[in-house]
């Protein structure tokens, strides 16, 4: 039984324009054309002694240049070294209850994207009475507070 080789991914393109120093020739068609500037950017980015470089090349590597171009900048550029980048992840959604942001976005009427701004600002108090009004109960409110200073 034949083994189907697994096509390339971003850490692949990563290493082979750090530590690897894999040309764009020797990638296979179908590797080049998963490379995304992008995302190649988001996780040089990541690794603090590159940050300011991706950030000048940034300008250039999406829009202006092909792909190949972009993958050619990083490998001449970049020096042959191995390093860890730490993913650094986006605020977390989830940040109160759903039934608490939709109650707020309620009584406000206001979005609940900018009901959970307003969250950010009230205190625990300010939402206990907002609670109140609308009838939950003790229960309900110890719950749907979880987490509010």
């Amino acid at each position: 039984m034949a083994e189907e080789k697994k096509g390339a991914t971003i850490f692949d393109f990563i290493g082979g324009v750090t530590d690897k120093k894999k040309e764009w020739s020797k990638w296979s068609e179908t590797d080049q054309k998963k490379f995304a500037p992008f995302i190649v950017n988001r996780w040089l980015s990541m690794r603090m002694e590159f940050t300011e470089l991706v950030n000048e090349f940034q300008t250039y590597t999406i829009g202006l240049l092909r792909p190949q171009e972009t993958y050619r900048l990083y490998y001449e550029f970049l020096p042959a070294s191995k390093g860890f980048a730490k993913y650094i992840k986006g605020k977390s959604e989830d940040k109160y209850e759903k039934d608490l942001v939709a109650q707020i976005a309620e009584h406000y009427q206001v979005s609940k994207s900018e009901a959970t701004d307003y969250l950010d600002l009230l205190d625990k108090t300010q939402c206990e009475r907002i609670l109140s009004m609308y009838g939950y109960s003790d229960g309900e409110k110890k719950k749907l507070l979880k987490g509010i200073k």
